[in-house]
């Protein structure tokens, strides 16, 4: 899949969260932008990275924090 139609597809997943298309175009493209260069850095694959990121935006959209940090959130809570 080359990148255009990696950000045609995440793009939808913002225009499922409400977003214009304009800005879920350019959203998907900056996310997948940051996805490559994660992987290029060595750490995580490209798959993974964009995995994470999509995670972060999905629930910042649900106003929420990702699972993991709300676990964390609640121990320094309590």
């Amino acid at each position: 899949m080359n990148q255009e139609d990696e950000t045609e597809q995440v793009a939808k997943i913002f225009l499922n969260l409400g977003a214009e298309k304009k800005m879920a175009l350019q959203m998907a493209g900056q996310l997948v932008k940051r996805a490559e260069q994660r992987a290029k850095e060595g750490i995580i694959s490209k798959t993974e990275a964009l995995r994470e990121l999509l995670e972060v935006a999905v629930c910042g959209a649900q106003g929420r924090l990702k699972p993991s940090d709300e676990a964390n959130f609640e121990d320094k809570k309590g």
